[in-house]
């Protein structure tokens, strides 16, 4: 949302009321899907104020659910919103709220001990009670060594095709967002250059006369 819609470099410029209106927006909007809001970034990352957040976003939204951003450190966390039937999907590899700038961000899973601590985290987590983990921007066999561990789901965004769901951001598959964009992105259309033709065309009949006319008033 923070790049894609309002273009900023970092995903901590979204607070909790901009997420509370567009996972409302989404929410009403969706007939048959569950919709999960992502936690903003908040540089309270106490026990008790993301608890608090999470139950004022859910009450306020009607989502399904909410995913997180962290590692081991969510064990309590998810405990306690478990405990108050709110599914948490968990959030590993890489993070972008941990970074100032998506120019910063890498791949996870180069270093020697990162294999080692995300199962671990995983594992954690999940019995924890998360109901899925999400793992974003790493290596293949990193996201395949987790996902044959676990006994929840597994959802990957640029972590290969060895996860047990995909995500890829609308904007991209749809080639609306961007010129440059990271090398798992996989773009189903070129709707940009399809925008920018219409919009030249409009320019172009406003200026000439040609639109509106007759056939597009009200007489």
């Amino acid at each position: 949302m923070s790049n894609v819609i309002y273009g900023m470099e970092t995903t901590r410029t979204i607070d909790d009321q901009v997420m509370i209106n567009h996972a409302s927006a989404v929410k009403k909007a969706a007939d048959k899907s569950l919709v999960f809001f992502d936690l903003p970034y908040n540089k309270d990352f106490s026990e008790s104020n993301i608890v608090k957040r999470v139950l004022s976003i859910m009450k306020k939204t009607s989502c399904d659910g909410v995913k997180i951003e962290g590692n081991k450190e969510l064990e309590d966390i998810i405990k306690f919103l478990k405990k108050r039937k709110v599914p948490v999907m968990a959030h590993l590899g890489l993070q972008p709220q941990k970074f100032s700038s998506s120019k910063k961000f890498k791949i996870y899973g180069k270093k020697r001990e990162d294999l080692n601590n995300i199962i671990l985290d995983s594992l954690c987590l999940e019995k924890a009670g998360a109901i899925s983990i999400l793992l974003e921007g790493m290596l293949t066999n990193i996201a395949k060594e987790v996902t044959k561990v676990l006994s929840i789901p597994t959802i990957g965004i640029g972590a290969s095709e060895y996860c047990d769901g995909q995500i890829l951001v609308s904007e991209d598959m749809l080639g609306i967002y961007g010129k440059n964009h990271p090398k798992f992105v996989k773009r189903y259309a070129d709707l940009s250059k399809n925008i920018k033709t219409a919009v030249k065309r409009y320019s172009s009949e406003v200026n000439g006369n040609k639109f509106p006319n007759k056939k597009f008033r009200y007489d």
